[in-house]
């Protein structure tokens, strides 16, 4: 291991435990801005079989001018696979397991106050396509499957955000917000209360039960975790 990955924050993910299985990190790869590294994260299973796909692929930047914090631009893969020694593959869905919190916890830890954290939602897997129809509904993104997942990961305020890249439009993405001190955190917490709260005295049609109900409750556990935290 090189002495520049073995001082780099993403190193601190490398063999970290996600329930039963374990983070590998693979290349850190510098990119064109400087401060910009490229990773990709992978899951190994009990069996130290190591997942045929990343479940992270991402940006990670050390900040840079003006005060900007440290952030991460990320791909993330719900359901990932693994390659065993017959050749056939076992699925792994890091939702159903609720491996997804304690992944995205690790990941938050690494975004200090002030930073953020970006997830694309369009992928496409079942978490990915889940949040595109919950945003439409005009379900807060902080409830979506995907922004749940930001809110559990320490980020207070998540925002729905696309960035226009060289006159194209870059992926869409959830953008997760930590706040810079206990000021803008009542600040976010309170948006957020705001956002759920519109949220759950709103009627939806019967239609989209699969994809509000579990959104309330989600809402619900937010609430909650708002209040305790005030």
């Amino acid at each position: 291991m090189n002495t520049d990955r073995k001082h780099h924050p993403l190193n601190s993910l490398h063999k970290k435990n996600v329930n039963d299985f374990r983070l590998h990190l693979g290349e850190i790869k510098q990119l064109r801005l400087s401060g910009w590294k490229g990773f990709k994260l992978y899951l190994r299973n009990p069996q130290k079989i190591l997942s045929a796909s990343p479940v992270i692929k991402g940006i990670y930047s050390s900040g840079g001018k003006d005060g900007v914090q440290p952030w991460m631009d990320l791909d993330y893969n719900d359901a990932v696979q693994f390659q065993d020694s017959q050749s056939s593959k076992e699925k792994y869905s890091l939702s159903k397991s609720k491996s997804g919190f304690k992944l995205f916890s690790l990941l938050g830890n690494l975004i200090p106050p002030g930073g953020h954290l970006m997830v694309s939602y369009e992928g496409e897997q079942k978490i990915h396509a889940d949040t595109v129809k919950s945003l439409s509904l005009s379900i807060p993104p902080a409830v979506t499957p995907l922004g749940y997942l930001l809110f559990k990961g320490g980020f207070q305020y998540i925002k729905d955000w696309y960035l226009a890249e060289g006159g194209f439009e870059g992926p869409r993405k959830l953008w997760g917000e930590k706040a810079p001190d206990d000021t803008w955190r009542l600040n976010y917490l309170e948006r957020t209360a705001l956002q759920i709260d519109k949220f759950l005295k709103k009627k939806f049609s019967s239609s989209y039960g699969d994809l509000v109900e579990p959104a309330r409750k989600r809402a619900e556990e937010i609430v909650e975790n708002i209040q305790k935290s005030r």
